[in-house]
């Protein structure tokens, strides 16, 4: 599929004349083709596919900015947390190895042993300051592509809207997300 019939197919999703099937996708039900216009579709119709698609959308991009501030801390706290212990590991190597032959005469396997373990932890909790940076990322330009991507499309017909999206959570675990969808067509 290339890439115009990929955005032919965002206008159908917002028209309630879109229908699906396994053998040729998603077509319209009144020329029951492809979609196979231009810039814009003369027999577009919205329906409540419009509306919650610019609520799904809108309510995604709110919730990767609000994210924002606690990615970055978590990221930070990790971040420190993982050279703390590589830090740590190095800084008291010798230490760890006078402690231990002293008390046992067989320091290289056990301190190795211990070295490794505070290596591996490190490594873990490197890969978690990583892993919500990079996910965070992800969402963030997916969701930032699909607002502008949708708000293109509804320019293209002239359609504004506004929308007040309220959140009542807990830390990051939106519990009740209540919006105010106006739409405005011509």
């Amino acid at each position: 599929m290339n890439e115009n019939s990929k955005k032919l197919f965002k206008h159908c999703e917002l028209c309630k004349n879109k229908s699906q099937n396994l053998e040729i996708g998603i077509f319209c039900t009144l020329t029951n083709n492809n979609p196979n216009f231009i810039v814009l579709c003369d027999q577009i119709s919205f329906n409540e596919n419009l509306e919650k698609k610019i609520t799904e959308v809108n309510i995604a991009f709110e919730k990767t900015k609000r994210e924002k501030n606690w990615v970055y801390s978590y990221f930070i706290i990790f971040l420190l947390m993982s050279l703390a212990m590589f830090v740590f590991t190095y800084k008291f190597n010798d230490y760890i190895a006078n402690i231990l032959s002293k008390s046992s005469g067989r320091p290289i396997l056990i301190g190795s042993s211990i070295k490794i373990i505070f290596i591996c932890i490190s490594l873990v909790m490197l890969g978690y300051a990583f892993g919500a940076l990079n996910r965070h990322r992800f969402d963030s330009k997916k969701n930032t592509g699909d607002k502008h991507e949708l708000d293109a499309i509804l320019k293209l017909y002239n359609i504004e809207y506004d929308i007040k999206i309220s959140f009542k959570d807990r830390i990051l675990m939106p519990t009740d997300i209540k919006t105010q969808l106006k739409i405005k067509k011509p």
